[in-house]
């Protein structure tokens, strides 16, 4: 039998082969980050193919399927954000050239999906299939830019998870590529959600960022929001006698790319985060379906947060009670009987690989003796949003706060960019009474309800909070709307909803808003909330303006300081018009006549038959310098158009009357001509 070690003479010709020239152009789509660890597992496949003489094309096939799976086509995955929007623009055109040529809907159709498929992502679903809000999408380059930006992130984050970039001993959690590119987005995110003024019909002004601060997108705030739902249904177990578990449910070892030792896991399928997710998703819900079945009623919260190689696991505080369908009432015990059941599909898939019974479910018991239940899940809302330094896991290792250049990457923020690149929801709710409502009783005012029913006026008065007197009870909230177990059609407060038209960026759709609150007692009655409408301040002062930008110096950075009778170099010549003013539309008629008794036109040009020609003759040279400062004024411009002859002689000037023509404050007229310009001093 031939012997399947690789000789020296053997691995000289594997190393030769992926160093030629028909090597190196299957590997010219992969990024240089993956090219050498790439190249590494090509030669471990080569070396148990050699002793069958069949290395070579072993090695090609395995490149082009890992660059299938990995690099989508049409897209480089080294390119950088502003790589991506140039990409973005490039599509947009070439759809806005195709579709020229689209003879029927059905060709159109055709040649978006093509164009679609050859950058790696999907056509848009749009309601109804409306072809001309999918056009409106595909034209738009920032609609091609948020795919692209997905597309390109998710295979190259997956690519680094594959070949064992992320794990303990590397960048746990997430790649520090998605983990900087995540901080560089959210800068982005916060300077335009700054530099955005916006004004409600009461007149106020602020930011949106200084808004999104009040909500819960301020970490802190909701951090908190979160903890006060868990203690609030903590306080209901504990007065109804429920039973309370604390599970950590984790996924088949197939969906791990990592060993805890940091080598490569042989049993990986190549599945992403996103597909073990929603593995996760689809065998809890199997699972509350059956305990639902069984008569086992379950409410609490659930947790998603990553292994050290970016596959997912599920903490969930949860608790439960017999409901009076219970179906095996002589199992007083409720817990064990729904432990057992939820075992049963946690150990469904891939049962017999070793550990599956130690570590697919792990249950803890809350002894309510021992403390409070909260205690056990508030370290993970914490280490999940920003409350915690340094990660601890229970294999022993210890995530700490990391350098990537000048850039520092705490382990909260590898958890988001982890969340954020895969689109995974990491907190969630099972069962009680919706927090939409919740949110929409903050804003019913106080006077609305002076004589509202005791179910809306416990509802509204739980969901307060007075800073420094009085906090917002989420066990107020579930009493008042049944309790924890409460379903939707038995809801005391449920949302008043109506539909509307709105005007999106590309198409008009039917949307249902919530505009108050209606309660069971008091059937036809809304409660309205207050809710401001918002219109974005245009020309507010320099925050608004998004291309403008700050010098990088204070300084002027010349080669020879002007002396101090001298200017600095600046031009007098007539500056090009600036951007004509919108009138409002009640406006139209007054500038209209203006623009009439003037002799001027707006643009197009009034058909009227009697127009006086301009300059009528009598007119002096002083009233044609006034007429022309009033056209001006209103962005007109006189017929036959009258254009003044731009004042080019030279002049001198000190730097500060060079600041105050910038500023408009002195003419050019004002300054004496020099009768001897030279460079550097003519103005």
């Amino acid at each position: 039998m031939q012997s399947r070690k690789v000789d020296a003479k053997t691995r000289r010709r594997h190393r030769a082969f992926v160093e030629s020239h028909q090597f190196s152009g299957e590997l010219a789509r992969i990024p240089l980050k993956w090219r050498g660890r790439v190249v590494s597992q090509a030669l471990e496949l080569m070396s148990v193919w050699h002793w069958n003489k069949i290395f070579e094309p072993v090695a090609v096939q395995f490149v082009r399927e890992f660059a299938e799976q990995y690099v989508p086509a049409g897209v480089d995955l080294s390119q950088d954000d502003a790589d991506i929007c140039a990409t973005a623009e490039k599509a947009a055109e070439n759809v806005k050239k195709l579709l020229w040529r689209a003879i029927s809907d059905t060709h159109a159709r055709d040649l978006i999906e093509q164009e679609c498929s050859d950058y790696g992502i999907d056509m848009p679903e749009v309601d109804d299939d409306d072809l001309r809000a999918i056009i409106a999408r595909v034209v738009d380059p920032r609609w091609w830019r948020r795919q692209l930006r997905k597309v390109v992130g998710r295979a190259f984050e997956g690519g680094n998870i594959r070949l064992g970039y992320v794990h303990y001993h590397g960048e746990p959690y997430a790649s520090n590529d998605a983990v900087l590119s995540r901080l560089a987005q959210n800068r982005r995110n916060a300077a335009a959600l700054e530099a955005t003024i916006v004004r409600n019909e009461a007149g106020q002004e602020f930011s949106i960022a200084e808004l999104a601060e009040k909500t819960t997108a301020n970490k802190t705030l909701r951090r908190g929001e979160l903890m006060l739902r868990i203690n609030g249904f903590e306080v209901i177990a504990k007065e109804c006698n429920d039973q309370g578990l604390f599970l950590t449910w984790s996924c088949p070892s197939r969906f791990h790319a990592t060993l805890h030792t940091g080598k490569p896991n042989p049993k990986y399928d190549g599945s992403d985060p996103r597909t073990a997710n929603r593995y996760l998703g689809k065998m809890t819900a199997l699972a509350r379906s059956a305990l639902a079945r069984r008569g086992i009623g379950l409410y609490g919260f659930r947790i998603a947060e990553p292994h050290h190689d970016g596959c997912p696991h599920w903490h969930m505080l949860v608790f439960v009670r017999a409901l009076p369908d219970y179906t095996t009432p002589h199992v007083k015990d409720v817990a064990s009987r729904a432990i057992r059941v939820m075992k049963r599909y946690a150990w469904r898939v891939d049962r017999g690989e070793p550990g599956a019974f130690k570590r697919r479910l792990d249950v803890k018991r809350i002894d309510w003796a021992k403390g409070s239940a909260a205690g056990y899940i508030a370290k993970y809302v914490a280490k999940n949003i920003d409350g915690v330094a340094d990660h601890k896991t229970k294999e022993g290792y210890l995530i700490t706060t990391d350098m990537a250049g000048d850039r520092e990457l705490t382990p909260s923020a590898r958890v988001e960019a982890w969340a954020a690149r895969w689109g995974i929801r990491q907190f969630q709710q099972w069962g009680g009474a919706p927090v939409s409502v919740w949110r929409e009783l903050r804003r019913v005012p106080a006077d609305m309800v002076k004589e509202a029913p005791p179910a809306m006026a416990a509802a509204w008065g739980a969901v307060q909070k007075i800073e420094g007197e009085k906090r917002a009870c989420w066990a107020s909230y579930l009493r008042a709307q049944g309790g924890a177990l409460v379903k939707r059609d038995d809801l005391m407060v449920t949302l008043a909803k109506e539909t509307k038209t709105v005007t999106g960026r590309y198409e008009e759709c039917e949307r249902v808003m919530p505009y108050g609150v209606q309660c069971r007692q008091m059937v036809g009655v809304v409660f309205k909330s207050v809710r401001h409408t918002w219109t974005p301040v245009q020309g507010h002062d320099a925050r608004t303006t998004a291309g403008s930008r700050f010098p990088w110096t204070r300084v002027n950075n010349c080669t020879a300081p002007a002396g101090t009778g001298s200017s600095a170099n600046a031009s007098f010549e007539q500056k090009t018009a600036p951007a004509p003013v919108m009138f409002k539309p009640d406006q139209a008629a007054q500038i209209e006549h203006a623009w009439l008794v003037l002799g001027a036109c707006p643009w197009p040009r009034p058909m009227v038959d009697d127009m006086q020609t301009w300059p009528a003759p009598a007119m002096t040279a002083d009233e044609q310098r006034r007429a022309l400062a009033a056209w001006d004024a209103i962005k007109a411009c006189p017929w036959p158009r009258v254009v003044p002859v731009p004042d080019k002689s030279p002049r001198l000037g000190t730097p500060r009357q060079v600041a105050d023509w910038r500023a408009g404050r002195l003419d050019v007229t004002e300054l004496p001509i020099d009768t001897n310009p030279t460079k550097g001093n003519a103005l």
